[in-house]
């Protein structure tokens, strides 16, 4: 069977239809044309995967870099303050995912392809979204450059200018040859050491005031102008003095450690200062350590906060606080801690706040986020020793940035329900240091709820403390004492207002109400409208009622719409004066049981009340200006509504 196999293609083959040249021709041929396609194609291969590597990476470049977050992001980035060549520096980041990872880069230009970027290093965005670095460094080449972070998970990427300026001069070391060089036209300052010694913080005698030994430094400006804000350097730290010194005057500055070889003392080190001789800025050797003196009891003071650091930055509820050696809040930190809260409370006393943080001459941060249950009017209390300032959703309302003794300041804020951000930023000024803020619900005049709408409905668009009008005249509700009548967030035209607050009426009797107004007005006593008082139509108005009250307590509501044009509202009362038959009774002592008769009873309560006083034809009530002169309640308020 295998032999008729093998035979089988013989006999067709001696059957083709081909030539016997062209068979041979074919045969020839074939293998040189294999091997030319078969290098194309692997030519044209090669080709198609190195475009399809340069779209991938050029799709993945543009992919790197987003140039502005998406809209309604409030994404930003920022610089510690202006940047020295190769010096140390800041970034905060805010407006970001929270907890995501977030690059920092430099760039000459925002247009720059992502491959010229400059690395800088990394960061944790914290729950608030919100990130800092402190020990990042500025490029050693001046110019103009452009801060970028791009948030890994968000895509976020914001871009912000910052300039290197300056001389790239880590410290001053004395020149080999000392070459005057001509300076500028003009009188100049010539800071000099005075004196440099190892001692205590505070050179007491008592060991327990600060134990530890460091570096003091007496710097003078012996020029003939005033020397502007610089830095003194002691080894590996810096305090700025940022009034810098006028001439004649000193600085004393204290800072812990030193080495027990040469300790390096630079005045000036960034040439923050034109001076007329820098030869005098630089000490360099070595210094006598002295004894510590003996150890006495300390007088009893206030508790001192143990701080403990911990590595979790903003907790729920926590104040997350970072610590400077100077100040002024200048990086880098040299201890963060969290703690409890919300409420801040801290009191140091006169120790240190933290390791590495010097007993004074320190500043510190303080941030949290704390849920506001309700919209109200919130008022914050701020105690300090020292210097703070407070803001609330990054809006100042506490300003205390100056050096003074234990004071309390309180400010009224109309938030929101929900998170709020808060931020205390403080300085210690004097021998102890403390700082507390807390907040409460507050209304000292009336709480004031405003809708966009004309018939107070919908919700509540602000709810803030109006104050209280003075009295005898104009009244105790007057829209022209009410600071931004109406408030920004409040339409100009067809908005209401509902007004409350509890009033106490010193005396019993029949109570007469004015309330000129334009548009509308209702007056509420107790929950009952008072007649006369509850006219809801357009045009401007006089609306008068009465009602018996007695001496004590009362729940006031004045509800107010406003259509167009302009509107306000003013709203007096007074007590009916008694009759005349009963003038005589105070000049008569106090006589038996018949003569207290007339006088006891004011006029028949129906009669005022179903008859209020006749209006004249003319928008001003006699009433109103005779009941003035009758006593009043004591708590008063006013409030105008001025034209849009």
């Amino acid at each position: 069977m295998s032999s008729e196999r093998d035979q089988t293609p013989l006999a067709s083959t001696s059957t083709s239809a081909v030539p016997p040249q062209g068979a041979t021709d074919i045969e020839t041929e074939s293998p040189s044309r294999y091997v030319w396609a078969g290098v194309l194609t692997v030519v044209l291969l090669i080709l198609c995967c190195i475009a399809a590597f340069w779209l991938l990476s050029r799709s993945a470049m543009e992919r790197d870099v987003v140039p502005t977050p998406p809209p309604g992001s409030s994404a930003r980035v920022e610089a510690s303050g202006p940047l020295a060549p190769g010096a140390p520096f800041g970034v905060r980041g805010v407006g970001f995912q929270a907890n995501e990872a977030v690059e920092i880069f430099l760039s000459t230009s925002p247009a720059a392809p992502f491959g010229e970027f400059q690395r800088l290093g990394d960061a944790i965005a914290g729950p608030d979204g919100t990130f800092q670095r402190n020990d990042l460094t500025a490029p050693a080449t001046a110019g103009q450059y452009y801060l970028i972070a791009r948030g890994a998970a968000s895509g976020f990427t914001q871009f912000a200018p910052v300039t290197v300026s300056g001389d790239l001069i880590p410290t001053k070391a004395p020149p080999e040859a000392p070459t005057p060089t001509p300076g500028p036209a003009g009188p100049l300052p010539d800071l000099v050491i005075v004196s440099v010694a190892i001692e205590l913080e505070t050179g007491a005698s008592c060991a327990y005031v600060s134990p530890q030994l460091g570096i003091r430094v007496v710097v003078q400006n012996i020029g003939s102008a005033p020397a502007g804000p610089f830095l003194v350097q002691a080894n590996n730290q810096q305090q700025l003095v940022p009034n810098g010194l006028a001439p004649g005057q000193t600085d004393s500055r204290w800072f812990p450690g030193f080495t027990t070889g040469a300790n390096l003392v630079v005045v000036d080190p960034t040439n923050m200062v034109v001076e007329s001789n820098e030869d005098n800025n630089t000490f360099n050797g070595p210094l006598p350590i002295p004894t510590l003196p003996a150890t006495c009891t300390p007088p009893p003071g206030p508790t001192i906060i143990v701080p403990t650091a911990t590595p979790n930055p903003n907790p729920t509820g926590a104040w997350y606080s970072q610590y400077f050696g100077n100040p002024d809040l200048i990086p880098p930190v040299l201890f963060d801690q969290n703690l409890p809260g919300p409420p801040l409370n801290v009191n140091w006393g006169t120790g240190a706040p933290g390791p590495g943080v010097p007993r004074n001459n320190w500043s510190a941060i303080f941030t949290s986020s704390a849920n506001f249950p309700t919209t109200d009017n919130y008022q914050f209390t701020l105690s300090v020793d020292g210097g703070a300032r407070v803001f609330v959703d990054d809006v100042l309302i506490i300003n205390q940035w100056f050096s003074a003794g234990l004071r309390t300041v309180t400010a009224d804020v109309s938030l929101t329900a929900g998170m709020h951000s808060l931020r205390v930023e403080y300085y210690k000024s004097g021998a102890s240091a403390r700082v507390s803020l807390n907040w409460k619900v507050n209304y000292a005049g009336w709480e004031g709820r405003y809708y966009n709408s004309p018939n107070l409905t919908g919700p509540v668009v602000v709810k803030r403390d109006d104050p209280l009008a003075p009295p005898n005249p104009p009244g105790f509700l007057n829209t022209a004492v009410m600071p931004n009548w109406p408030p920004p967030q409040v339409n100009p035209f067809n908005f209401s207002v509902d007004w409350r607050r509890s009033v106490n009426f010193l005396a019993s009797g029949t109570y007469v109400f004015t309330a000129t107004v334009d548009d509308g007005a209702r007056l509420l006593i107790d929950g009952a409208i008072v007649t006369g008082i509850d006219d809801f139509t357009a045009g401007a108005k006089v609306l008068v009622g009465t009602r018996v009250l007695n001496a004590g307590q009362h729940f006031l509501q004045v509800q107010y719409v406003n259509y167009t044009g302009p509107g306000n509202i003013e709203l007096v009362w007074a007590l009916t004066p008694l009759p005349p038959t009963a003038t005589l009774t105070p000049t008569v002592p106090p006589l038996p049981t018949a003569t207290p008769t007339p006088t006891v009873p004011p006029p028949p309560s129906p009669t005022p009340t179903d008859t209020p006083p006749p209006l004249p034809a003319t928008d001003t009530p006699t009433p109103t200006a005779t009941l003035l002169v009758s006593p009043m309640p004591t708590p008063t308020l006013i409030i105008i509504i001025t034209p849009p």
